[in-house]
């Protein structure tokens, strides 16, 4: 799987039910991508104050991972094409079963963070590359043979 950051994506919303009041909010994604979509872990987070840490497939929420609302309040749990289908709150009757889905999250979650570093790695090393480049054609520009 390969691991990419990019600076803006130019999808508006990564859930299908946000209100997106303005068209100026900037997403950044940082983790894993297949295809050149979202697949694998990562981390988003919006201008508007909006976090998604977990699982992705095909830029959808798909697996365990954890949604932080501008408000603070936060939602985790097991998500199923960017929709939450299973969460601890749920039932307190299978208290196990409640502790196994944190877990899993907390895994998740963890996960993500460590895709969105190794990528941001990457990425930094890009740019060193890059500017390393740029100065060596500068400099070979300067004095042709």
């Amino acid at each position: 799987m390969q691991s990419h950051v990019t600076a803006v994506s130019v999808l508006i919303g990564f859930t299908e039910q946000d209100d997106v009041a303005d068209l100026n909010m900037v997403e950044i994604y940082s983790g894993e991508w297949k295809n050149d979509k979202r697949s694998g872990f990562g981390v988003v987070e919006r201008s508007d104050g909006l976090k998604y840490q977990g699982e992705w497939e095909a830029n959808k929420k798909h697996g365990y991972g954890a949604t932080t609302f501008r408000d603070g309040s936060r939602e985790e749990g097991k998500y199923k094409n960017n929709v939450l289908v299973s969460s601890g709150r749920r039932s307190k009757l299978f208290i196990l079963r409640a502790n196994k889905l944190r877990d899993r999250v907390e895994n998740a979650v963890a996960a993500a963070n460590r895709a969105a570093q190794i990528s941001q790695q990457k990425a930094d090393i890009a740019i060193s590359r890059y500017a390393s480049i740029t100065d060596r054609l500068r400099h070979a520009s300067l004095f042709p043979i």
